[in-house]
């Protein structure tokens, strides 16, 4: 099974890094409108997001948006014993690049722990039931076993999305997945 994730990933990513930056813009605008017109980011005092990497959706102006609506914001770091944490920022300029040439938060205090915040998800393939590939290190879904109650929006073109795919156990499904032509509400999480 780890093969065929493995090509899946593949598939998308190329199909991903293809993408004209006149496209990546377009659409990302339109997810993060999708998101921002959203229940869920209207409800959540803590958002968790993360720092576009290539051709990822781009989510900082949700970000932007958060800050301008005195929500606490946290991006995630990366730590050398395979964990990731979440740490706040008070705005865009608190960051630097970290591991895997992402931009991490710049550590000014304990990491976060909440329990109920919105967390933005990125991620290579995604499916209609909630499913997720990232680049295959787990850090989002072992993060998820730790805090299971977090709501998780997968952010994802809707060229990235497949019916069905196939998970380990290990695998953390999203609660909704937002893409620029609809948004997958998943019940059966």
């Amino acid at each position: 099974m780890e093969h065929h994730k493995q090509e899946v990933r593949l598939l998308h990513k190329q199909k991903r890094d293809a993408m004209k930056r006149k496209d990546v813009l377009e659409k990302s605008a339109r997810i993060c409108d999708s998101v921002l017109r959203s229940v869920i980011y209207r409800n959540c005092s803590i958002l968790y997001a993360c720092f576009p990497l290539g051709n990822e959706v781009d989510c900082r102006q949700v970000i932007r948006q958060a800050l301008c609506d005195g929500k606490t914001v946290a991006l995630p770091k990366t730590l050398p014993d395979c964990r990731m944490e979440f740490y706040q920022i008070q705005n865009l300029c608190d960051v630097t690049e970290g591991r895997f040439h992402v931009m991490e938060p710049v550590i000014n205090g304990p990491p976060l722990q909440y329990r109920d915040a919105l967390v933005l998800v990125p991620g290579i393939v995604f499916d209609e039931e909630g499913g997720r590939y990232g680049f295959g290190k787990g850090y989002y879904d072992r993060y998820f076993a730790r805090y299971p109650k977090l709501c998780r929006a997968g952010m994802a073109y809707a060229h990235q999305m497949e019916h069905s795919l196939f998970l380990s156990d290990h695998d953390q499904r999203m609660h909704v997945i937002f893409t620029e032509s609809c948004v997958y509400d998943i019940k059966s999480v």
